[in-house]
């Protein structure tokens, strides 16, 4: 080994050299001993609140386990009997074909009992079986039969029916057959109401199924003052001329009918019964799932002044081309 050597002046402290600091070093040994006891403490109580802490995070989980499982078990019980159900109908109460269903003693005909029922009297010739299966109204049994005598040369030849089932409207039970026909290559149809007399046996409206209206056609357009009784299908206009033409007065609405290639106007006063009556059949067809033809059958009056076409809707009679028993506007007086 070689000796180190120091060179120091006189006076100057003895050189060490380079000493590595010891935590502790130097300090009284009661004092080193009682760190070294607080070091181990300090990691005996860090290994235990490490241990406390995983204690705490494991049931929190298994808590959390226990709820998830709880809830799927109320859940699946609440699915289970829904899963296997059949969707139920839809009625839909402005729609064609599911119109809102009135409670009644009597109950509708099946789909081949109406079928059958239509295409009978549509074959009938013979007037003393009128009343069997058509509610004549307006009508007697003999016009009834020529009607259905020359209902190809009107309409052409049948070419099919379909059943629409319940079309219930005017306080009234209906069901319906639309009867197609063709003529002249162009496609008509009818449709056959049918509702139940006093003793539940379904018929036909004929006045419905005729589209009746009073006077005729060419009458009631005859010029100057008319008035008369009309089944036709409506729906919003924005026209005013004439003896209408105030907006603020007065609702507008555009009448059509397949007898006629007219469009005629009708009008009501703004408040009144006939205009709160169209006014609900007009709204149900916002709020049905798919647009219908809002039927209705209407007295009309044309006053002195207004064009041919214009009408005053004088009564609303019914939300159908079926009469019930007292008028539609009623209910809103």
């Amino acid at each position: 080994m070689r000796p180190q050597r120091f060179d120091r002046a006189a006076g100057d402290a003895p050189s060490l050299g380079r000493v590595a600091r010891v935590p502790g070093t130097g300090l009284p040994k009661d004092v080193q001993r009682k760190r070294r006891s607080e070091g181990r403490s300090h990691r005996r109580g860090g290994q235990e609140n490490h241990g406390r802490g995983n204690a705490i995070i494991t049931w929190s989980l298994v808590l959390v386990v226990i709820v998830l499982g709880v809830l799927g078990a109320f859940i699946w019980a609440w699915l289970k009997p829904n899963m296997n159900r059949k969707p139920g109908p839809v009625v839909v109460e402005t729609a064609p074909l599911a119109l809102k269903h009135n409670v009644s003693q009597f109950e509708s005909p099946s789909e081949d009992h109406a079928l059958d029922l239509v295409k009978q009297a549509l074959a009938l010739r013979d007037a003393a079986g009128v009343e069997r299966f058509f509610r004549p109204g307006s009508a007697q049994s003999a016009d009834v039969i020529s009607f259905l005598q020359n209902m190809e040369v009107l309409d052409g030849a049948v070419t099919g029916y379909q059943w629409l089932s319940s079309m219930d409207a005017n306080g009234l039970l209906l069901d319906g057959v639309l009867v197609s026909t063709a003529k002249d290559g162009a496609p008509r149809n009818r449709l056959a109401l049918l509702t139940p007399d006093e003793a539940g046996v379904w018929k036909i409206d004929f006045d419905a199924f005729a589209r009746t209206v009073k006077p005729s056609w060419s009458g009631l357009m005859a010029e100057g003052r008319a008035q008369g009784l009309l089944r036709v299908i409506v729906a919003k206009d924005s026209y005013y001329n004439g003896p209408f033409r105030d907006e603020a007065e007065w609702l507008s609405y555009g009448m059509a009918s397949p007898d006629s290639e007219l469009i005629l106007l009708g009008y009501c006063r703004k408040g009144s019964s006939q205009a709160r009556a169209m006014e609900r059949i007009i709204s149900e067809e916002k709020e049905g799932a798919e647009r219908r033809l809002n039927r209705v059958t209407l007295e009309v009056l044309r006053p002195e002044g207004a064009e041919a076409r214009q009408f005053e809707i004088t009564r609303v009679l019914a939300e159908d081309w079926v009469l019930g028993g007292k008028p539609f506007d009623e209910e809103f007086q």
